[in-house]
Protein backbone atom coordinates (compact mmCIF):
# COMPACT_ATOMS: atom_id res chain seq x y z
CA UNK A 1 0.00 0.00 0.00
CA UNK A 2 1.29 3.43 -0.99
CA UNK A 3 1.89 6.03 1.72
CA UNK A 4 0.39 9.09 0.01
CA UNK A 5 1.71 11.51 2.62
CA UNK A 6 5.31 10.43 2.05
CA UNK A 7 4.77 10.48 -1.70
CA UNK A 8 3.56 14.10 -1.55
CA UNK A 9 6.43 15.05 0.75
CA UNK A 10 8.83 13.50 -1.77
CA UNK A 11 7.39 15.71 -4.51
CA UNK A 12 7.69 18.81 -2.30
CA UNK A 13 11.30 17.93 -1.51
CA UNK A 14 12.19 17.54 -5.20
CA UNK A 15 10.52 20.84 -6.06
CA UNK A 16 12.34 22.42 -3.14
CA UNK A 17 15.64 21.00 -4.38
CA UNK A 18 14.98 22.47 -7.82
CA UNK A 19 14.33 25.90 -6.33
CA UNK A 20 17.42 25.80 -4.10
CA UNK A 21 19.60 24.55 -6.96
CA UNK A 22 18.33 27.45 -9.06
CA UNK A 23 19.42 29.87 -6.33
CA UNK A 24 22.82 28.12 -6.26
CA UNK A 25 23.08 28.45 -10.04
CA UNK A 26 22.39 32.19 -9.84
CA UNK A 27 24.90 32.56 -7.00
CA UNK A 28 27.60 30.70 -8.94
CA UNK A 29 26.87 32.94 -11.91
CA UNK A 30 27.20 36.05 -9.73
CA UNK A 31 30.51 34.77 -8.40
CA UNK A 32 31.77 34.45 -11.95
CA UNK A 33 30.59 37.95 -12.83
CA UNK A 34 32.17 39.61 -9.79
CA UNK A 35 35.32 37.49 -9.60
CA UNK A 36 38.68 38.85 -10.71
CA UNK A 37 40.25 37.98 -14.01
CA UNK A 38 42.85 35.25 -14.25
CA UNK A 39 46.40 36.38 -14.96
CA UNK A 40 46.82 33.92 -17.81
CA UNK A 41 44.82 35.81 -20.41
CA UNK A 42 45.91 39.22 -19.18
CA UNK A 43 49.55 38.38 -19.73
CA UNK A 44 48.77 36.62 -23.00
CA UNK A 45 47.05 39.77 -24.27
CA UNK A 46 49.99 41.87 -23.12
CA UNK A 47 52.37 39.58 -24.95
CA UNK A 48 50.36 40.11 -28.11
CA UNK A 49 51.35 43.78 -28.01
CA UNK A 50 55.07 43.05 -28.05
CA UNK A 51 56.67 44.00 -31.37
CA UNK A 52 56.87 41.19 -33.87
CA UNK A 53 60.68 41.20 -33.79
CA UNK A 54 60.73 40.70 -30.02
CA UNK A 55 58.29 37.77 -30.28
CA UNK A 56 60.46 36.19 -32.97
CA UNK A 57 63.54 36.44 -30.78
CA UNK A 58 61.66 34.94 -27.84
CA UNK A 59 60.45 31.99 -29.90
CA UNK A 60 63.95 31.37 -31.26
CA UNK A 61 65.39 31.47 -27.75
CA UNK A 62 62.80 29.04 -26.38
CA UNK A 63 63.21 26.65 -29.25
CA UNK A 64 66.95 26.67 -28.94
CA UNK A 65 67.34 27.06 -32.68
CA UNK A 66 69.94 29.80 -32.67
CA UNK A 67 69.25 32.35 -35.38
CA UNK A 68 66.66 30.28 -37.17
CA UNK A 69 63.13 31.65 -37.49
CA UNK A 70 60.18 30.09 -35.73
CA UNK A 71 57.63 28.03 -37.52
CA UNK A 72 55.43 29.98 -39.91
CA UNK A 73 51.84 30.27 -38.65
CA UNK A 74 50.44 31.70 -41.86
CA UNK A 75 49.64 28.31 -43.32
CA UNK A 76 47.42 27.20 -40.47
CA UNK A 77 43.89 26.56 -41.65
CA UNK A 78 42.55 25.39 -38.32
CA UNK A 79 43.35 26.21 -34.73
CA UNK A 80 43.66 22.48 -34.08
CA UNK A 81 46.87 22.53 -36.15
CA UNK A 82 48.57 24.31 -33.27
CA UNK A 83 48.80 20.97 -31.48
CA UNK A 84 51.71 20.12 -33.79
CA UNK A 85 53.76 23.27 -33.01
CA UNK A 86 56.36 22.62 -30.35
CA UNK A 87 57.52 26.23 -30.10
CA UNK A 88 54.21 27.54 -28.87
CA UNK A 89 53.77 24.70 -26.43
CA UNK A 90 57.18 25.45 -24.91
CA UNK A 91 56.41 29.10 -24.17
CA UNK A 92 56.39 29.84 -20.42
CA UNK A 93 52.92 30.18 -18.98
CA UNK A 94 51.63 31.68 -15.79
CA UNK A 95 50.78 29.23 -13.05
CA UNK A 96 47.09 28.48 -12.81
CA UNK A 97 45.39 29.87 -9.70
CA UNK A 98 44.70 27.26 -7.08
CA UNK A 99 41.41 28.78 -6.00
CA UNK A 100 38.18 27.97 -7.77
CA UNK A 101 37.69 31.61 -8.79
CA UNK A 102 40.90 33.64 -8.58
CA UNK A 103 40.39 36.26 -5.92
CA UNK A 104 37.43 38.58 -6.33
CA UNK A 105 35.78 41.30 -4.33
CA UNK A 106 33.43 41.00 -1.40
CA UNK A 107 30.41 40.44 -3.64
CA UNK A 108 32.10 37.49 -5.32
CA UNK A 109 33.07 35.98 -1.94
CA UNK A 110 29.53 36.40 -0.66
CA UNK A 111 28.02 34.89 -3.81
CA UNK A 112 30.41 31.94 -3.56
CA UNK A 113 29.40 31.27 0.03
CA UNK A 114 25.71 31.39 -0.87
CA UNK A 115 26.34 29.08 -3.84
CA UNK A 116 28.09 26.42 -1.78
CA UNK A 117 25.60 26.49 1.10
CA UNK A 118 22.56 26.33 -1.18
CA UNK A 119 24.15 23.50 -3.17
CA UNK A 120 24.52 21.44 0.00
CA UNK A 121 20.99 22.31 1.13
CA UNK A 122 19.62 21.37 -2.29
CA UNK A 123 21.40 18.04 -2.15
CA UNK A 124 19.88 17.31 1.28
CA UNK A 125 16.40 18.06 -0.07
CA UNK A 126 17.14 16.04 -3.20
CA UNK A 127 18.24 12.95 -1.30
CA UNK A 128 15.29 13.35 1.06
CA UNK A 129 12.91 13.36 -1.90
CA UNK A 130 14.47 10.19 -3.33
CA UNK A 131 14.42 8.36 0.01
CA UNK A 132 10.82 9.37 0.78
CA UNK A 133 9.75 8.17 -2.65
CA UNK A 134 11.11 4.72 -1.83
CA UNK A 135 9.59 4.71 1.64
CA UNK A 136 6.22 5.73 0.22
CA UNK A 137 6.17 2.70 -2.08
CA UNK A 138 8.02 0.34 0.34
CA UNK A 139 10.71 -0.46 -2.23
CA UNK A 140 13.87 0.93 -3.81
CA UNK A 141 13.26 4.36 -5.41
CA UNK A 142 14.13 3.50 -9.00
CA UNK A 143 11.18 1.51 -10.31
CA UNK A 144 10.39 3.75 -13.29
CA UNK A 145 12.06 6.39 -15.45
CA UNK A 146 11.03 9.30 -13.21
CA UNK A 147 12.51 7.68 -10.12
CA UNK A 148 15.63 6.64 -12.02
CA UNK A 149 16.08 10.26 -13.14
CA UNK A 150 15.78 11.87 -9.72
CA UNK A 151 18.06 9.22 -8.20
CA UNK A 152 20.69 9.54 -10.95
CA UNK A 153 20.70 13.33 -10.74
CA UNK A 154 21.17 13.06 -6.97
CA UNK A 155 24.27 10.93 -7.63
CA UNK A 156 25.58 13.57 -10.06
CA UNK A 157 25.10 16.34 -7.51
CA UNK A 158 26.65 14.25 -4.71
CA UNK A 159 29.68 13.65 -6.95
CA UNK A 160 30.02 17.38 -7.56
CA UNK A 161 29.75 18.16 -3.84
CA UNK A 162 32.48 15.59 -3.20
CA UNK A 163 34.71 17.27 -5.78
CA UNK A 164 33.79 20.64 -4.31
CA UNK A 165 35.15 19.82 -0.86
CA UNK A 166 38.00 17.52 -1.89
CA UNK A 167 39.28 19.29 -5.01
CA UNK A 168 37.86 22.82 -4.56
CA UNK A 169 35.98 22.39 -7.84
CA UNK A 170 33.66 25.36 -7.37
CA UNK A 171 34.32 26.34 -10.98
CA UNK A 172 32.16 23.35 -11.98
CA UNK A 173 29.18 24.50 -9.92
CA UNK A 174 27.52 26.87 -12.36
CA UNK A 175 27.44 24.16 -15.02
CA UNK A 176 26.40 21.21 -12.85
CA UNK A 177 23.64 23.07 -11.02
CA UNK A 178 22.26 24.37 -14.31
CA UNK A 179 22.18 20.87 -15.79
CA UNK A 180 20.59 19.35 -12.68
CA UNK A 181 17.85 21.99 -12.57
CA UNK A 182 17.02 21.18 -16.20
CA UNK A 183 17.03 17.42 -15.53
CA UNK A 184 14.74 17.73 -12.51
CA UNK A 185 12.42 20.00 -14.49
CA UNK A 186 12.09 17.36 -17.21
CA UNK A 187 11.59 14.67 -14.56
CA UNK A 188 8.76 16.52 -12.80
CA UNK A 189 6.98 17.84 -15.89
CA UNK A 190 7.53 15.08 -18.48
CA UNK A 191 8.56 11.84 -16.77
CA UNK A 192 6.57 12.07 -13.55
CA UNK A 193 4.50 9.11 -12.43
CA UNK A 194 2.66 8.62 -9.16
CA UNK A 195 4.23 6.28 -6.65
CA UNK A 196 2.94 2.76 -7.09
CA UNK A 197 3.94 -0.86 -6.67
CA UNK A 198 6.36 -2.50 -9.08
CA UNK A 199 5.20 -4.54 -12.02
CA UNK A 200 5.64 -8.30 -11.39
CA UNK A 201 8.69 -8.57 -13.65
CA UNK A 202 10.64 -6.18 -11.40
CA UNK A 203 10.09 -8.13 -8.18
CA UNK A 204 13.63 -9.41 -7.99
CA UNK A 205 16.71 -8.82 -5.83
CA UNK A 206 18.53 -7.99 -9.08
CA UNK A 207 16.57 -4.74 -9.27
CA UNK A 208 18.58 -3.47 -6.32
CA UNK A 209 22.05 -4.23 -7.69
CA UNK A 210 21.50 -3.94 -11.46
CA UNK A 211 19.54 -0.69 -11.52
CA UNK A 212 21.47 0.80 -8.61
CA UNK A 213 24.68 0.39 -10.61
CA UNK A 214 23.02 2.03 -13.61
CA UNK A 215 21.87 4.93 -11.42
CA UNK A 216 25.42 5.47 -10.17
CA UNK A 217 26.77 5.46 -13.71
CA UNK A 218 24.14 7.88 -14.98
CA UNK A 219 25.23 10.47 -12.44
CA UNK A 220 28.94 9.97 -13.08
CA UNK A 221 28.53 9.98 -16.85
CA UNK A 222 26.69 13.30 -16.60
CA UNK A 223 29.38 15.06 -14.55
CA UNK A 224 32.12 13.62 -16.78
CA UNK A 225 30.30 14.90 -19.85
CA UNK A 226 30.07 18.41 -18.40
CA UNK A 227 33.83 18.32 -17.75
CA UNK A 228 34.48 17.01 -21.27
CA UNK A 229 32.50 19.80 -22.91
CA UNK A 230 34.33 22.36 -20.79
CA UNK A 231 37.61 20.76 -21.82
CA UNK A 232 36.85 21.15 -25.52
CA UNK A 233 35.85 24.80 -25.11
CA UNK A 234 38.80 25.61 -22.85
CA UNK A 235 41.22 23.87 -25.23
CA UNK A 236 39.97 26.01 -28.10
CA UNK A 237 40.25 29.11 -25.92
CA UNK A 238 43.83 28.34 -24.90
CA UNK A 239 44.75 27.87 -28.54
CA UNK A 240 43.35 31.30 -29.36
CA UNK A 241 45.19 32.73 -26.35
CA UNK A 242 48.49 31.43 -27.71
CA UNK A 243 47.75 33.21 -30.96
CA UNK A 244 46.91 36.40 -29.09
CA UNK A 245 43.33 36.47 -30.36
CA UNK A 246 41.51 35.51 -27.14
CA UNK A 247 39.29 38.06 -25.44
CA UNK A 248 41.02 39.24 -22.23
CA UNK A 249 37.73 39.47 -20.30
CA UNK A 250 36.31 36.13 -21.40
CA UNK A 251 34.70 33.93 -18.76
CA UNK A 252 36.84 31.01 -19.93
CA UNK A 253 39.91 32.54 -18.33
CA UNK A 254 38.51 31.49 -14.94
CA UNK A 255 38.06 27.83 -15.87
CA UNK A 256 40.96 25.52 -14.96
CA UNK A 257 43.37 24.47 -17.67
CA UNK A 258 42.23 22.15 -20.45
CA UNK A 259 44.62 19.51 -19.12
CA UNK A 260 42.97 19.57 -15.68
CA UNK A 261 39.47 19.37 -17.19
CA UNK A 262 40.49 16.47 -19.40
CA UNK A 263 42.01 14.64 -16.44
CA UNK A 264 38.87 15.21 -14.34
CA UNK A 265 36.63 13.71 -17.01
CA UNK A 266 39.00 10.79 -17.57
CA UNK A 267 39.22 9.87 -13.90
CA UNK A 268 35.44 9.88 -13.49
CA UNK A 269 34.93 7.72 -16.59
CA UNK A 270 37.76 5.37 -15.65
CA UNK A 271 36.08 4.85 -12.26
CA UNK A 272 32.55 4.47 -13.65
CA UNK A 273 33.39 2.13 -16.56
CA UNK A 274 33.84 -0.99 -14.39
CA UNK A 275 30.51 -0.18 -12.71
CA UNK A 276 28.83 0.05 -16.10
CA UNK A 277 30.43 -3.27 -17.02
CA UNK A 278 28.90 -4.77 -13.90
CA UNK A 279 25.54 -3.21 -14.88
CA UNK A 280 25.57 -4.99 -18.23
CA UNK A 281 26.72 -8.30 -16.75
CA UNK A 282 24.20 -8.16 -13.87
CA UNK A 283 21.45 -7.36 -16.37
CA UNK A 284 22.28 -10.44 -18.42
CA UNK A 285 22.19 -12.62 -15.31
CA UNK A 286 18.82 -11.16 -14.35
CA UNK A 287 17.60 -11.76 -17.91
CA UNK A 288 18.48 -15.44 -17.61
CA UNK A 289 16.47 -15.68 -14.38
CA UNK A 290 13.50 -13.75 -15.79
CA UNK A 291 13.36 -14.80 -19.45
CA UNK A 292 15.52 -17.92 -19.65
CA UNK A 293 18.34 -16.40 -21.73
CA UNK A 294 21.35 -14.26 -20.97
CA UNK A 295 21.15 -12.08 -24.05
CA UNK A 296 18.38 -11.46 -26.56
CA UNK A 297 19.35 -8.18 -28.28
CA UNK A 298 16.43 -6.36 -26.72
CA UNK A 299 16.71 -2.63 -27.68
CA UNK A 300 17.73 -1.59 -24.17
CA UNK A 301 20.27 -4.40 -23.93
CA UNK A 302 21.67 -3.51 -27.34
CA UNK A 303 22.14 0.19 -26.60
CA UNK A 304 23.60 -0.56 -23.17
CA UNK A 305 26.18 -2.71 -24.91
CA UNK A 306 26.83 -0.03 -27.55
CA UNK A 307 27.40 2.48 -24.75
CA UNK A 308 29.85 0.07 -23.14
CA UNK A 309 31.74 -0.37 -26.43
CA UNK A 310 32.03 3.38 -27.01
CA UNK A 311 33.32 4.08 -23.50
CA UNK A 312 35.74 1.17 -23.84
CA UNK A 313 36.95 2.78 -27.07
CA UNK A 314 37.42 6.07 -25.20
CA UNK A 315 39.57 4.46 -22.51
CA UNK A 316 41.57 2.67 -25.20
CA UNK A 317 41.99 5.92 -27.13
CA UNK A 318 43.39 7.60 -24.03
CA UNK A 319 46.17 5.02 -24.02
CA UNK A 320 46.82 5.29 -27.76
CA UNK A 321 49.32 7.79 -29.13
CA UNK A 322 47.66 10.36 -31.37
CA UNK A 323 44.16 9.86 -29.96
CA UNK A 324 44.44 11.73 -26.69
CA UNK A 325 42.88 15.10 -26.06
CA UNK A 326 40.17 16.35 -28.36
CA UNK A 327 39.73 13.16 -30.37
CA UNK A 328 39.24 11.06 -27.25
CA UNK A 329 36.88 13.70 -25.83
CA UNK A 330 34.65 13.40 -28.89
CA UNK A 331 34.44 9.65 -28.33
CA UNK A 332 33.37 10.29 -24.71
CA UNK A 333 30.59 12.59 -25.94
CA UNK A 334 29.42 9.93 -28.39
CA UNK A 335 29.27 7.46 -25.49
CA UNK A 336 27.09 9.78 -23.47
CA UNK A 337 24.91 10.38 -26.53
CA UNK A 338 24.35 6.61 -26.78
CA UNK A 339 23.50 6.49 -23.08
CA UNK A 340 20.97 9.34 -23.40
CA UNK A 341 19.44 7.78 -26.52
CA UNK A 342 18.90 4.55 -24.60
CA UNK A 343 17.71 6.48 -21.56
CA UNK A 344 15.00 8.54 -23.21
CA UNK A 345 14.30 7.43 -26.79
CA UNK A 346 14.50 3.66 -26.35
CA UNK A 347 12.88 3.66 -22.90
CA UNK A 348 9.92 5.82 -23.96
CA UNK A 349 9.31 5.21 -27.65
CA UNK A 350 10.61 1.70 -28.36
CA UNK A 351 8.68 -1.35 -27.21
CA UNK A 352 10.72 -4.05 -25.60
CA UNK A 353 11.17 -6.23 -22.55
CA UNK A 354 12.57 -3.20 -20.64
CA UNK A 355 9.55 -0.95 -21.24
CA UNK A 356 9.05 0.10 -17.63
CA UNK A 357 9.41 3.87 -18.05
CA UNK A 358 5.82 4.51 -17.03
CA UNK A 359 5.56 7.56 -19.32
CA UNK A 360 2.34 7.86 -21.26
Amino acid sequence: MINESLARFSNYAIYGAMFVYLIAFLAYTAEWVFGRKSTFVVETAAAAKVPAQAQTEALVAVGGKGASAPEDLSGLDDLDDLDDLDDLDDLPTVEEPTQAIDGGNLRAITAGGIAVSTTVLGLVLHITGVVCRGLAAHRVPWGNLYEFTIAGSAVAMALYVGLLFRKNARWLGVFVTGVIVAILGVAMEVLYKDAEQLVPALHSPWLIVHVAAAVLCSGMFTVATVATILYLVKSHYETKAKLGTAKPNSMWQRVPSAMKLDLTAYRILAFSFPIWTFTVVAGSIWAEHAWGRYWGWDPTETWAFITWVVYAAYLHARATRGWKGRKAAVIALVGYGCFIFNYFVVSIFVNGLHSYAGVK
